[in-house]
């Protein structure tokens, strides 16, 4: 048998045929397209269900799919191995797949097993390459840069099995090719089935939440530290060594237990935000610096699906969502308040013409007035008054004063955070009559200073009538108008001043208003709500999910709070948190959530609000849509008929394809925390009863 120097071939014999047989009751319809030409079926997978999370996430279970293969299980059992994922692969004739670079904390852990079941599949390895014919099996080092091809005229099929890594951690960032390649023998599946201990029983990995020890840590930053290629190293020795003084601090408290995840992440957050600046340059020709860097930044990733490019990292990196309205003419614009302190302003220290345009504004005045009156015998024409004036609008130092129109029945979907509420926004955004901002209003809301939650200390999102003062009122309202948009995305002040409609249906969805259905109501005497309500199960493991995501961060560095972020809204008594685990914060904030809601709209009349299940908007989507039109008044045309004639799209906050049993793997962290939501799911399952009574 030939050495490698990147794989590691398996003595392994099976009946290819058999294997062929059983996996051909699949339909081509179970066969999901993971890439071009590259179609794959999950047989082992973190909850048992369709995803891409690793082992670190939940415990591992046979899908669906891999239930009924009873011979092919047979054959990963007869590797003697416990597996963490495995999936079938079915790659095109003449396909090649893109080189797989994606090295992490999973693959640090990890390795995988390629199985050829038919056809000849080439894996190809730091330009080293291997084809295995039909029955042939082997481990490939994943350290480097890796992809696969079928170089025939046939499609191949073949299968990967992820297990934990059979090798010490050396391998595990680029020694292998210092260690000589092994046979691993495995007993030939005929002789197995011959004996007692034939079976299709697969040993499956099993669940545990397993960090760095500190010895590895050591082991990692010395890669680190040795690769880097910089003259003064003294520097970067300190911050390593505090950085290991840290981590072996935290490990003695926490060791591989999930109380621990939040302190893991803020010390895995420091590394990336003092130390990874400092070291990537000078490990610029270091693969096994840069793997080392990898594995500890990626430690606590649980899934190897990537989030939309157009989401960044938490609410305040994202970008604002603004409208630029166009400049009118005949509308009266002024300089905003207390311009000299707006960041924008310290733009136009440069731009002596900027400035002397902004000083014409200084009392609220139309630009015609502005033109006519005091600029046109100037040396600025009027194509670069134009220009200098919708600058001064997009960069919010100039801005339109207009009368708002008046919001009649405005709409507010109040739910927890991840319940659907994107979803359900996105869909109801597209009946003719309803105006939206294109998005959450933490911003818009926040930026009024007397309704962020720093001016009373943190203590919650909450607000209440009380804080609905009318200059407030006003000034929030200006605020949605302002980044007013229809289903066409035309802009309300885009609009000639004749053509604004007087009166508007305003259609907003925030979860922080959970706590804020008092504030709202007394702001927007007309408002009505809609009340979505989500499975706790499925709930709870979404905003699971969102916390590690890291998506959904709402503030950083919190007073009182002893890690660097807070997910989604701020809970009364949040602090008391400090050292729950992330599934019991998140159960803590769907308990709080929907408490609120519920006590909130049954202070008010009952035709102000109505309730909605969202496992009804998924699977009856019509009937749900059709409920919430009649209780809103809406009016339905052939775009919303047409909409509501199919499923309905996944929404663009989805972290993965939905799914209503995609809790599950979750579960093991979920249900020992059901009990103590019993009270609040009861007066939930009541009030849905109340309402079809």
């Amino acid at each position: 048998m030939k050495n490698y120097s990147q794989f590691q071939q398996l003595d392994l014999r099976f009946d290819c045929e058999r294997v062929r047989q059983e996996i051909a009751q699949f339909s081509n319809e179970d066969w999901r397209e993971e890439s071009v030409g590259k179609l794959t079926i999950v047989l082992v997978s973190v909850g048992g269900t369709i995803n891409q999370d690793f082992a670190i996430s939940g415990a591992v279970k046979l899908t669906k799919f891999g239930e009924n293969l009873h011979y092919l299980k047979q054959v990963i059992s007869a590797l003697e191995v416990p597996v963490s994922r495995s999936r079938l692969v079915r790659l095109a004739a003449k396909t090649e797949t893109a080189a797989y670079t994606e090295y992490n904390y999973h693959w640090f852990r990890h390795n995988c097993i390629y199985l050829a079941i038919t056809g000849a599949v080439t894996l190809t390895v730091n330009q080293e390459k291997i084809s295995l014919a039909t029955g042939e099996a082997v481990i490939s080092n994943n350290f480097q840069p890796y992809s696969l091809s079928n170089e025939t005229e046939q499609d191949c099929l073949y299968l990967v099995v992820e297990t934990k890594r059979l090798g010490d951690w050396e391998l595990s960032i680029g020694n292998w090719e210092s260690h000589s390649p092994q046979q691993v023998a495995v007993p030939p599946l005929q002789e197995r089935r011959e004996s007692a201990a034939a079976s299709d029983e697969i040993s499956l990995e099993t669940a545990s939440f397993e960090v760095l020890t500190p010895s590895e840590i050591a082991k990692l930053t010395e890669v680190i530290f040795a690769e880097v290629e910089i003259g003064e190293k003294t520097f970067l020795s300190q911050i390593l060594d505090e950085f290991q003084r840290r981590w072996s601090k935290v490990f003695a408290q926490f060791g591989h237990s999930r109380q621990g995840e939040l302190a893991y992440q803020d010390l895995i957050l420091t590394f990336q935000e003092q130390i990874v600046p400092k070291v990537n340059l000078g490990l610029r020709n270091s693969w096994r610096g840069k793997n080392a860097v990898k594995v500890i930044l990626s430690m606590l990733k649980t899934s190897e699906s990537k989030a939309p490019k157009k989401f960044k990292t938490g609410v305040l990196a994202r970008k604002k969502l603004q409208i630029k309205p166009q400049i009118q003419w005949d509308a009266c614009y002024q300089v905003v308040a207390n311009v000299a302190q707006e960041k924008t302003f310290q733009r136009l220290q440069k731009s002596p013409e900027y400035e002397q345009i902004l000083d014409l504004f200084r009392e609220n005045a139309t630009i015609a007035e502005v033109w006519r009156k005091k600029v046109s015998e100037t040396e600025i024409n009027r194509e670069k008054f134009v220009k200098i004036v919708q600058k001064l609008t997009d960069l919010e130092l100039v801005v339109e004063e207009f009368q708002p129109p008046k919001f009649v029945k405005p709409i507010f979907i109040v739910s927890a955070p991840r319940a659907g509420s994107t979803l359900l926004f996105e869909t109801l955004s597209q009946f003719p009559e309803l105006w939206t901002i294109g998005g959450e209003s933490h911003d818009l809301i926040e930026g009024i200073r007397e309704l962020h939650p720093s001016t009373h200390n943190y203590t919650s999102n909450r607000l209440t009538e009380a804080d609905a003062r009318p200059e407030i009122c006003e000034t929030l309202q200006k605020r949605f108008v302002r980044q007013l948009r229809d289903r066409t995305q035309q802009a309300y002040l885009d609009l000639p001043l004749q053509e604004r409609p007087p009166k508007v249906r305003f259609l907003e969805k925030t979860p922080k208003n959970v706590l804020r259905i008092p504030f709202l109501k007394a702001a927007f005497p007309e408002a009505l709500f809609i009340y979505l309500y989500r499975d706790p199960r499925q709930n709870i493991s979404s905003l699971l999910d969102g916390w590690r995501s890291r998506r959904f961060v709402s503030y950083r560095n919190l007073p009182g709070w002893d890690y660097q972020e807070w997910s989604f809204f701020l809970p009364p008594n949040w602090s008391s948190l400090q050292t729950s685990s992330i599934v019991e914060i998140a159960a803590y904030q769907w308990k709080t959530a929907n408490s609120y809601i519920l006590d909130d709209l049954n202070n008010l009349p009952r035709s102000s609000w109505c309730w909605v299940r969202y496992s009804d908007l998924v699977q009856q989507p019509k009937q749900t849509i059709t409920k919430i039109s009649n209780f809103a008044e809406l009016n339905r045309d052939e775009h919303i008929e047409k909409i509501l004639s199919q499923s309905l799209p996944v929404s663009r906050m989805a972290l993965s394809a939905p799914s209503p049993e995609k809790w599950r793997k979750n579960a093991q962290e979920i249900e020992p925390i059901l009990p103590n939501l019993e009270p609040i799911i009861k007066l939930v399952e009541k009030e849905n009863e109340s309402s079809f009574a």
